[in-house]
């Protein structure tokens, strides 16, 4: 079944989203409906009547001969979220809606554009402009990807992210919904002020910087939605479902079960076997669902003896600690510019193990600068096939810059005019390279959960750490190997570079900012990183911190529950809203679960792609997801420590920031068959 389930889930990556193909052809391209909401929604234009019942929303815009429609509906988000209930949704144009606007059961809302909304938009852009100069603040989808900050003459200014002055630094970014939150309460006080018996109102903003997104307020039912044209997803007009359909199925059958299993006959022998024996185990060693919930109160104990835990892991996991630095990188506001100019001064070497590189705006400015340095240092990246091509079929969460167009394959431009060395990960027995680590110079490694993609630049929470000392030569020496078993001689290239590789004798201690850290891998038939998970889990005496957006491991949440009936403090962060529907219809089912046995659940506002736990003070962050796939097939990496100072700061600026940011779950959610269909259906990934 788990075969099964992998192959269906790979094939509609591979053969595109079903939106993208039934639109293959559209009664309106894309830029035709792009320029039609232009028009229609320029400064001068007259405003439309909006009329809305349920959770479908209608535009009727006044034409020379007729009405032209747009209408949207969107699902209800039913995780718990702090002041409005926020949903968002696409316009699409529809050419039946031609005659009147409709009476019966639909309440026309008040619109909010022209000159009032320029008077309305002047006074949130000083509401939400950073106090002081020198800082700014980005806040997702309005004003589009720009920032807001001050001169120093206290003047604000709103530019696009990365064009800000040198000395100004992003203070603090807001996830979409966290914007609309801080929207619609600005809002309702200027509409208690100037429109007091108005519920229903919905801004348009004709003047906006791009493609007007309006904003519908519900006062009564305290309610916002986002809408946003679909033409603005689409990618129809950019040619890529064709290319992305034959890469799939090319990478899905003649290289992951053709090539692969030619050039690397041992390890694919391997990987199926493993394959095997995971899934048997999985499913014939099922946790008991029902611990007891009658859970006793808080412990408030000392927590695991954090020695006798690392020799623990030394016995059990096959692993060793090192020495190395970490510096926590939260957000793509930290990350990518520092990778970027890291990049920019690279003098020996760049080396990329990615699972995604995909083809977005954000993902070609990183490949062309890769491509220019390639001249001048060496450039060696390893992609996963599969991954990279369903991430370049997947429609973006932010609208892609007008005039984009990306490339049919990231691999080929990557490859086009440079010296950039690309080897994809072939997927044999749909196993996947899941890590995200980039070294450079042999000095210095960045590790964690981001992607080279726009999601992780602008659009998701997530978490990288930066690592020096000998754990980056580790790093180095594994690439090393994978590098060469991704090449043509496969197998027989790996061995080489296993016997060749140069013997390392165990340093003393150094004077320094080091401190005593742990590789904990995904490999085949090697899994230090479940293991530790679950001994971490079990050991607890005091607190459980766990952040990840697939939460779907039954062993994982079962010990969890098993942790609180000890009386431990366990805390767990799921997103509000994931990048698949299933992944959240599952969350729910276990928040419910967890919920019941007296975990603190926590929604984060919007998606969250952390994947960190804290455990007693030891810390392990990466790119391994809390499900079937990272656990026990994937190769995944992830670092950890029992470092108190880095604990101390995992706490402080990830852990207890995003609890405050996110909604507490008190009482149970509603789910229906569809959501425990889906969590029975992820128990396999």
């Amino acid at each position: 079944m788990t075969k099964f389930c992998v192959l269906a889930v790979l094939l509609f990556y591979c053969l595109g989203p079903p939106a993208a193909r039934l639109e293959a052809n559209p009664v309106r391209t894309k830029q035709q409906s792009l320029d039609e909401w232009r028009l229609l929604t320029a400064s001068n234009a007259p405003s439309p009547r909006v009329f809305v019942k349920g959770d479908t929303i209608r535009f009727y815009f006044p034409s020379d001969t007729n009405l032209i429609g747009f209408n949207a509906h969107w699902t209800r988000v039913r995780a718990p979220t702090k002041g409005y209930r926020i949903d968002i949704a696409q316009l699409r144009l529809d050419e039946g809606l031609k005659g009147p606007p409709p009476e019966h059961g639909w309440q026309e809302a008040s619109v909010i554009a022209g000159a009032e909304w320029r008077r309305l938009a002047t006074n949130l852009i000083q509401a939400l402009a950073p106090r002081n100069p020198g800082g700014a603040i980005y806040y997702q989808g309005f004003l589009a990807d720009r920032l807001l900050y001050r001169d120093p003459e206290g003047v604000v200014l709103a530019v696009p992210i990365g064009e800000q002055p040198r000395d100004v630094k992003i203070e603090r970014r807001f996830s979409l919904e966290e914007t609309l939150q801080l929207l619609a309460g600005l809002v309702e006080q200027y509409l208690a002020q100037k429109h007091p018996r108005e519920t229903l109102v919905m801004l348009l903003a004709p003047n906006a910087s791009r493609f007007p997104q309006p904003l519908l307020l519900d006062r009564k039912r305290r309610r916002c939605v986002w809408l946003s044209p679909a033409a603005l997803y689409d990618s129809a007009e950019r040619g890529l479902d064709l290319s992305t359909t034959e890469q799939g199925l090319s990478a899905l059958v003649f290289e992951a079960h053709g090539v692969a299993l030619l050039k690397n006959p041992v390890s694919s022998a391997v990987r199926l076997a493993d394959v095997v024996v995971e899934s048997l185990v999985r499913w014939v060693r099922f946790p008991p669902l029902h611990p007891g919930t009658d859970f006793p109160p808080l412990a408030h104990g000392e927590g695991m003896d954090l020695v006798q835990w690392e020799r623990w892991l030394d016995r059990y996991t096959g692993t060793r600690q090192e020495q190395g630095s970490l510096e926590l990188l939260i957000n793509g506001e930290k990350f990518f510019p520092r990778l970027q100019e890291a990049i920019a001064e690279a003098t020996n070497h760049i080396r990329m193990d990615t699972y995604i590189f995909d083809r977005d705006d954000l993902a070609v400015d990183v490949a062309d600068q890769l491509k220019e340095r390639s001249g001048e240092v060496e450039v060696q990246i390893i992609l996963d096939r599969l991954g990279s091509i369903s991430a370049g079929a997947a429609p973006p969460e932010t609208p892609l810059p007008e005039n984009f167009v990306a490339p049919a394959s990231i691999v080929s431009y990557l490859r086009h005019n440079s010296q950039v060395k690309v080897r994809p990960f072939l997927n044999p027995w749909f196993t996947s390279d899941h890590s995200k680590v980039i070294m450079i110079d042999g000095t210095r490694a960045w590790l964690g959960g981001m992607n080279i993609g726009r999601e992780y630049r602008y659009e998701w929470h997530d978490v990288m750490v930066e690592l020096e000392g000998t754990v980056v030569t580790s790093l180095e020496d594994e690439f090393r190997r994978e590098w060469a078993h991704a090449g043509l001689l496969g197998d027989a290239g790996y061995l080489a570079a296993l016997v060749t590789s140069p013997r390392r004798s165990e340093a003393p201690p150094q004077a320094g900012p080091w401190i005593k850290v742990r590789l904990l891998p995904t490999k085949t038939a090697w899994k230090p990183f479940s293991g530790a998970v679950q001994g971490a889990i079990h050991k607890s005496q005091s607190y459980i911190y766990v952040e990840n957006p697939y939460l779907f491991d039954k062993r994982v949440i079962v010990a969890l529950v098993q942790a609180r009936n000890r009386g431990v403090d366990v805390r767990v962060i799921l997103p509000r809203a994931n990048d698949f529907d299933t992944g959240r219809r599952s969350n729910l089912v276990t928040a419910n679960y967890l919920l019941q046995h007296g975990v603190r659940v926590y929604f984060y506002p919007g998606m969250t792609h952390v994947k960190a736990m804290l455990a007693d003070g030891w810390s392990c962050l990466g790119s391994a997801n809390l499900n079937h796939l990272s656990l026990r097939f994937c190769q995944e990496h992830n670092i950890a420590t029992s470092d108190p100072v880095f604990a101390e700061r995992l706490k402080h600026d990830l852990f207890e920031e995003d609890f405050s940011r996110s909604a507490e779950l008190y009482s149970p959610i509603s789910v229906d068959w569809v959501d425990f269909l889906s969590d029975l259906v992820l128990e396999g990934f």
